[in-house]
């Protein structure tokens, strides 16, 4: 939702045809904001990808060593596969922060932009 949130504003910044460099420079504001937020996002979800896959794959190699018969080396792995996991779940709420902010810089940029492009309006 966030992230669709910060296109939309995106591509309101680009729809202002704003006349003077006041509101110019506000649509470009906002569409620069759009696309360092969705990119933080971007950088972030990977990241909490990268970390569920570990851990998956940490759980995966616990199952083969417990059916191997090696319980002990299974316990650590699977320990290790629980804090990756936890690792993973706090990155994934970090992505959600990241994209809160991104929304909100970005809604607050659009509405500078949409303000200055009234008051351009408002001169002609």
């Amino acid at each position: 939702m966030q992230f669709r949130q910060i296109m939309m504003a995106a591509a309101l910044s680009a729809l202002l045809g704003a006349c003077n460099d006041n509101a110019q420079q506000a649509a470009a504001d906002a569409a620069a904001k759009a696309k360092a937020a969705a990119e933080a996002t971007k950088q972030q979800a990977q990241a909490t990808a990268n970390q569920a896959q570990a851990a998956a794959q940490q759980a995966r190699q616990a199952a083969e060593q417990a059916k191997a018969g090696d319980m002990s080396a299974a316990a650590a792995t699977a320990q290790q596969a629980a804090a990756t996991g936890q690792t993973a779940a706090t990155s994934a709420q970090q992505t959600a922060d990241t994209a809160k902010q991104g929304a909100a810089d970005v809604k607050e940029a659009a509405e500078k932009a949409a303000d200055a492009a009234k008051k351009d309006a408002g001169g002609h």
